[in-house]
């Protein structure tokens, strides 16, 4: 009953926040349809994406991306099943944080390029933009905390699913790299806004004009990673997973599913509403704790 009410507590404070989200939206976006894009976006396959669960009663849910040969590279049929499984925990109860991952020892390097030779006009440019900033807008609302295990090449459209976790976990070999400045174009999955809500505005932009990828020491200098494994090598899928969920554990320990869900929603709502009511919504869950 206790999560229920955090949970209709954290639903109010996101209806809020995305009412203003959809009315800035409205104007430049009234013409697309999720639905539409997705079946567009269904036609590109390869690689898949699954959802499974790990740690003490299988309390947190991992997100594994997997395009063999391609590091992880999205395809649309990928960035649809992306969208599905956030939309599965957005409603679940029964986790205390997400995990998302690349396989094959790469975190994820960008969006399929075969896809955005097909998609290459500006029409398709902005239907693919408006489901990924509605699939990563998503990720990063979720209830729980959001952490990404990375190695390998984490690049461009994947540089931006990076910064819409809440964390990043970091081994030494990794290259991270907002890669669309070089390619004649800006972030548009919502990127360059995560990044600056995680960075700030001037390492943001001393990043996006970056001409070459940061290692992972240097990311974690400017406030991009979180926390950096201290194994050299590069590590396998499994051990870097372990590893992750080792750090995730011991900043979870001891503390109850609501209260984890409490302290998310109090911290990413303080700066997502306005400041009366951000106030109003800690006060609730407070109460809701409290009771």
């Amino acid at each position: 009953m206790l999560l229920q009410r955090i949970s209709h507590c954290f639903k109010y404070a996101s209806v809020l926040f995305n009412k203003a989200y959809q009315k800035q939206l409205l104007s430049t976006a009234s013409n697309l349809n999720l639905t539409e894009i997705r079946e567009q976006l269904s036609q590109f396959q390869g690689g898949h994406v699954d959802l499974s669960y790990r740690g003490d009663n299988g309390c947190i849910a991992v997100i594994s991306l997997l395009h063999s040969g391609r590091m992880n590279a999205l395809t649309g049929s990928m960035c649809v099943s992306l969208y599905d499984i956030i939309r599965q925990l957005s409603t679940s109860e029964e986790h205390k944080a997400v995990v998302v991952r690349g396989l094959q020892g790469h975190f994820c390097a960008g969006a399929d390029l075969n896809m955005l030779k097909k998609m290459a006009d500006p029409a398709n440019g902005e239907r693919f933009s408006y489901f990924m900033q509605e699939t990563l807008c998503s990720l990063r609302h979720l209830p729980t905390p959001i952490y990404a295990a990375v190695q390998g090449n984490v690049l461009g459209a994947g540089a931006e699913l990076l910064v819409a976790c809440d964390f990043v976990i970091a081994s030494p070999q990794t290259n991270i790299q907002f890669v669309q400045g070089r390619m004649g174009i800006v972030p548009g999955l919502a990127g360059a806004v995560h990044l600056v809500e995680k960075v700030g505005y001037h390492k943001a932009l001393d990043i996006l004009l970056m001409e070459k990828g940061m290692d992972a020491n240097t990311a974690l200098s400017k406030g991009l990673v979180d926390y950096l494994l201290p194994p050299p090598g590069e590590l396998s899928d499994d051990i870097l997973l372990d590893l992750s969920l080792e750090v995730i554990e011991a900043r979870l320990k001891g503390l109850a599913p609501q209260v984890i869900r409490g302290l998310k929603s109090v911290a990413i709502n303080s700066h997502r509403l306005s400041y009366s009511e951000a106030v109003t919504h800690e006060r609730n869950v407070f109460k809701s704790l409290s009771s």
